[in-house]
């Protein structure tokens, strides 16, 4: 049987980071530009809401975190690949930017 998509999409990341990230750019992006639905923070929140919470608090003493991985939308706007977790902390703490690296 073949691989997952999982697998596959850890694959595809683990390929891009092992490459010196010479295929990822770090930026600095306006959350408001960051796509997550309503309905993925409310199941987060419910599911690993002490984690969350865990980042809130880091965000809001200006701990340095692991940059999110995002995806360009068509359109315009970011898709998270990486880091769910962290930009709902970011929002939740009231970041108005987050550092990101960029893919695809």
């Amino acid at each position: 049987m073949g691989k997952s998509f999982r697998d596959r999409r850890k694959a595809d990341f683990d390929r891009h980071s092992s490459d010196c990230d010479r295929d990822l750019s770090a930026v600095v992006v306006a959350l408001a530009d960051v796509f997550i639905t309503e309905s993925t923070i409310a199941k987060l929140l419910v599911r690993d809401g002490a984690q969350i919470e865990r980042y809130r608090q880091a965000y809001e003493c200006g701990e340095d975190m692991v940059r999110v991985v995002l995806r360009p939308r068509f359109g315009g706007g970011y898709n998270i690949e990486d880091g769910r977790h962290r930009v709902i902390a970011a929002k939740l703490a009231g970041i108005g930017f987050i550092e990101a690296k960029l893919v695809g």
